[in-house]
């Protein structure tokens, strides 16, 4: 009798990643592909299903049989109807039911939720948060996200999108319309800010290794990018990207008091290619915040599933339901 597995998706922005796991969560085989939101549905929905079916003929050659599936997606999701509702960085995707064209296709349970949700969970079953009952995670990706695990429990909130640290103010001056456009921790630390940033010092040559190499293509900065230009001497971009994650570590401090978990794990792509510099500024403007006694109990840690952390976390959801019923 072939062994039960599951397939964890992570879909977000810039890439989707499809993990086939077995029952104890190992991954047995991966597939990446670009996400590409502006080649539309059509072509998206071909490239994850090329994905799945091939995950599955590889599930049955190891004996295995796919028997659910989870979802972590960047965005506002429906649970019920496995769709993705709002996503700013897939807008061509919103009201998408990728969950029903899963079901169609595998004849299997699909579980969705929200994409760092997913990614906490991951990390406080399989990775840095193991063995702790209260968790905050924040993942700075295309945008930056948040997630908490409260008593052991995902807290999703009263409309699935519980822990979102990138809506937090942390520069109120100006009024809504400002704090909106640059005031709150997403308009700080997403990688478009953080990017536009860059091109601009790029542009007034106080970045002279990025200007040689992207010249004013806004789209060909990357995290990796950004830090290759760091370590050649663009010292400007260091300085922006300490000084922006000091910010944002002030800025958590106020959930982080509110809270008082046990952890707090920092992820996302920002965080795999420049981890010494965002754990330290993070901390560092954390701390100089925190109520004395909510300091002491709090570790504060790098992700340590790192680009697989979604996708197990939301393979980890559907296990859970899956065993309930079986």
């Amino acid at each position: 009798m072939n062994k039960p597995a599951a397939l964890g998706i992570d879909l977000g922005g810039t890439k989707t990643l499809c993990v086939l796991v077995d029952e104890n969560c190992r991954p047995l085989k991966s597939i990446k592909f670009k996400t590409a939101p502006e080649e539309g549905c059509d072509e998206f929905t071909k490239n994850l299903l090329n994905a799945t079916k091939s995950l599955q003929k590889s599930a049955e050659i190891k004996k295995h049989k796919l028997v659910t599936i989870g979802i972590g997606c960047a965005g506002l999701v429906d649970q019920k109807k496995l769709s993705i509702v709002k996503s700013p960085n897939l807008l061509c995707l919103e009201n998408y039911p990728i969950g029903k064209y899963l079901q169609k296709e595998h004849n299997t349970e699909v579980t969705i939720g929200n994409d760092v949700q997913a990614g906490i969970y991951g990390e406080f079953k399989h990775g840095a948060a193991v063995g702790y009952k209260n968790v905050l995670g924040v993942f700075f990706g295309t945008g930056v996200g948040g997630a908490a695990i409260i008593n052991g429990r995902l807290y999703s909130g009263s409309s699935s999108m519980g822990g979102q640290v990138g809506g937090i103010l942390a520069q109120p001056i100006g009024g809504r319309e400002a704090a909106l456009s640059h005031g709150i921790v997403d308009r700080i630390a997403s990688k478009a800010s953080i990017a536009s940033e860059a091109l601009v010092m790029a542009v007034k040559d106080w970045a002279p290794y990025l200007h040689n190499k992207v010249g004013t293509d806004l789209a060909q900065i990357t995290w990796g990018v950004l830090k290759r230009a760091i370590q050649h001497g663009d010292h400007r971009i260091e300085e922006m990207l300490r000084a922006r994650m000091r910010v944002v570590g002030i800025a958590l401090s106020n959930i982080i008091n509110f809270l008082n978990p046990d952890m707090l794990v920092i992820g996302g792509g920002l965080a795999m290619e420049m981890p010494e510099l965002v754990h330290t500024e993070l901390e560092t403007g954390l701390r100089e915040y925190l109520i004395p006694e909510v300091s002491e109990v709090l570790k504060v840690r790098l992700a340590q599933l790192k680009g697989d952390a979604v996708a197990l976390g939301a393979a980890s959801q559907a296990w859970e339901k899956w065993q309930k019923h079986h």
